[in-house]
């Protein structure tokens, strides 16, 4: 019976490519006769944790990870396997830290020999990693070395777990963060929050005043209370894309997004219509599901929008 696999807690581990030792080749690695530029598509496929690991091959490989346009760096990557169920707080903390480590070897800018154009992060809310890798990702957008942030905050908790107190204080983190580095709000295009609540916070300010660049906003269970509404009026807001599931508004009232294009809504609390639209010229595709709901007429909830070339519903219950 073989051994079982210890934890990776690092980038990669000596063993990780055993089977492609050099010496065993004899000079035969057709892969690695291939220009940089195929390479690099090949690597830009896989997570940029394998990318990095295959630095070890070769010394013609050894550079190619820093080399690539665009990261993708997700803590789940970096899990030990198998993964408790439910999750446990240690394994999402190695994860973490692990992460940290990547972050710091890919963002090094000693290695880097070209700009990143985009930097997708999925990472985990603990604010003692946050302090290690938000200075890494400032000093990259100060330096110039990075242009795009997609940055997306996970929860491994299931939306009914988690309490008021507990979603409030997620959103003071999150905002602590953007306020410890605001460089990274100059970069964030694309961002998505779980289980956030914004009680006590301006969540307009927050995501629209001071995301200026954002062009897609992922929000599940995460609203500013029970029954609550929330008015968007944001006309010098880039945003491209709104999805918006299992948030507790009574109604979104959408008064102003110029450069909207798709909205996808998806189970709502209120028994009415959960959208008004205001000035949104350029949406074109609208997604809308529920599970239960009594019903309400579209053609009043669209009313004064044009536009739309696409149209998705999928509603359960009395019809």
């Amino acid at each position: 019976m073989a051994a079982a696999q210890e934890p990776r807690s690092g980038l990669f581990s000596a063993g990780d490519f055993r089977t492609y030792n050099p010496k065993q080749l004899n000079g035969e690695d057709r892969l690695s006769m291939l220009t940089d530029d195929i390479l690099l598509s090949i690597l830009g496929r896989v997570s940029s944790r394998t990318a990095a690991r295959t630095s070890v091959l070769s010394t013609r490989w050894k550079h190619l990870p820093w080399l690539l346009p665009e990261l993708s760096i997700d803590v789940k990557d970096f899990l030990s396997a198998p993964c408790a169920d439910p999750m446990e707080e240690n394994d999402m903390e190695q994860a973490m830290k692990s992460l940290a480590k990547a972050t710091r070897s890919l963002l090094d800018k000693q290695r880097r020999e070209s700009t990143i154009s985009s930097l997708h992060l999925k990472l985990y809310l603990f604010n003692a990693f946050l302090c290690e890798v938000g200075p890494l990702i400032g000093d990259a957008i100060d330096s110039g070395l990075l242009k795009d942030l997609d940055l997306s905050v996970l929860d491994e908790t299931e939306p009914l777990d988690h309490s008021e107190e507990e979603m409030q204080q997620r959103a003071q983190d999150i905002d602590a963060f953007f306020t410890a580095y605001p460089s990274v709000l100059h970069c964030l295009t694309k961002l998505s929050l779980k289980n956030v609540g914004f009680d006590k916070l301006d969540m307009h300010h927050v995501l629209f005043d001071c995301c200026k660049q954002l062009k897609h906003l992922s929000l599940h269970h995460c609203d500013t209370g029970s029954y609550s509404l929330f008015k968007i009026d944001a006309p010098d807001s880039k945003l491209c894309v709104l999805e918006i599931g299992m948030c507790r508004f009574l109604r979104i009232d959408l008064v102003c997004l110029p450069k909207l294009e798709k909205l996808v809504c998806d189970t709502w609390v209120s028994r009415c219509a959960p959208l008004t639209f205001g000035f949104v010229p350029s949406l074109g595709e609208l997604e809308l599901s529920c599970g239960e709901q009594n019903g309400f007429k579209l053609s009043e909830l669209l009313h004064g929008v044009t536009g739309i070339h696409t149209l998705t519903l999928d509603f359960q219950g009395e019809t």
